[in-house]
């Protein structure tokens, strides 16, 4: 999937952010649930879901699945885009790799097992 990716609008960016705590600004009620179905869904029915909604299948895959991808959809939300930092009180680790979930670092999180 290409991180340039130009037919996503700012709205659907700005809503798949806030979907993800990263952000933006929340969808309404029918788009937050197609968002939340898309993100929830198994492969196939994402298939159907991405073909039916590109727009917001793009943006939802991208934000899960790229590296980049939040800081794609903040330039494209037009939003100042931050540099992710572990989200432990103690570490701001700056390095990563990190959980999208629950926005801390590798060692924070084996250090919490």
């Amino acid at each position: 999937m290409s991180t340039t990716n130009p037919s996503i609008p700012a709205d659907t960016a700005a809503h798949v952010l806030s979907h993800f705590g990263r952000g933006g600004y929340p969808a309404g009620d029918w788009t937050e649930s197609l968002i939340t179905l898309i993100d929830r869904a198994d492969m196939t029915n994402r298939a159907k879901l991405v073909t039916a909604f590109p727009e917001v299948g793009a943006a939802v895959l991208l934000a899960k699945y790229d590296e980049e991808g939040i800081a794609t959809l903040q330039r494209i939300a037009g939003l100042q885009v931050a540099p992710l930092t572990c989200s432990s009180s103690n570490c701001w680790n700056a390095v990563g790799p990190f959980d999208p979930k629950t926005g801390r670092c590798e060692d924070c999180i084996e250090a919490a097992a």
